[in-house]
């Protein structure tokens, strides 16, 4: 990443503090300025280190195609069924019922124990009783772990977790039998279907940060320090759009403890809890 002056960080992140005062930061002024000038959504716990894939949306994907983005890394999005965006070069999932698992896309083929995540996307609207919108990003260390080293969900009405802003970890048997599952933290979420969201997760040492528009998750925990190889993207049962994916290596922001108060100074207070959600 190309580097700048401690002047000119100081005046990217006060810019951004102030854009995350409630009301300010809309997803729809995220997406504009992306489309303007291309830069990634500036990063607060983390600093970017070498890019690891740049998903904008020009390679097939779906069914048994595998999108190759260098010698190693590469998507595959089997469940559910992806097809072109009507309206944009990214990707539509769609899912029936009796299809099984919602739609997915995996992105592997590296290895990083702190990275950044950062998905432009947008829900669609509920027209049949068994809709719901859901979005998660989820780290995995596979086959090592079953289950996920941090899952990152904005679930607007998907019962199988808890509606909200959330940030959990969870980890199973090979035959799915839960060993830990922890609720890191749990906030509210606002969204509405239609309008693109551009959703950031950051993870660096013990500490994890998920944004998007106004919403903020933090988390700190011993569990988010396992590695990771994987990078998944769940969906829900509407439509849903992804225009871009990239992810990068990271390092820890030794600005962060300046910002800190600042960037979570919105979220309710949370302290994580073991995990017994039941429908």
């Amino acid at each position: 990443m190309k580097s700048i002056s401690v002047a000119t960080y100081r005046l990217t992140i006060a810019a951004f503090l102030f854009a995350v005062q409630p009301g300010a930061n809309s997803p729809a002024l995220a997406e504009e300025q992306l489309q303007v000038d291309d830069r990634p959504i500036p990063s607060m716990l983390a600093r970017r280190g070498k890019l690891i894939l740049d998903d904008d949306g020009s390679k097939p994907r779906g069914r048994k195609t595998v999108a190759v983005f260098n010698d190693k890394t590469r998507v595959r999005a089997g469940a559910g069924v992806w097809e072109r965006a009507p309206q944009s070069n990214g990707w539509r999932s769609t899912w029936k019922k009796g299809m099984g698992h919602t739609p997915v896309a995996a992105y592997h083929g590296f290895e990083a124990n702190d990275l950044i995540v950062e998905v432009t996307f947008r829900y669609g609207p509920i027209t049949e009783p068994w809709h719901h919108q859901c979005f998660r990003i989820a780290a995995d260390d596979r086959p090592k772990i079953t289950g996920h080293v941090v899952s990152a969900w904005a679930n607007p009405n998907n019962d199988f977790i808890e509606t909200g802003f959330l940030l959990q970890h969870i980890r199973k048997t090979p035959e799915k039998k839960i060993l830990e599952d922890l609720l890191l933290d749990h906030q509210p979420l606002s969204v509405e279907p239609n309008v693109w969201y551009t959703a950031t997760l950051e993870v660096v040492g013990d500490e994890a940060l998920f944004r998007m528009g106004d919403h903020v998750a933090y988390a700190r925990a011993e569990q988010i320090r396992l590695p990771k190889n994987l990078v998944s993207l769940t969906l829900g049962t509407t439509w849903h759009e992804i225009k871009r994916v990239r992810i990068w290596h990271a390092e820890s922001n030794p600005e962060w403890a300046s910002l800190k108060a600042d960037v979570v100074k919105s979220r309710k207070p949370f302290a994580p809890v073991v995990h017994n959600y039941r429908k």
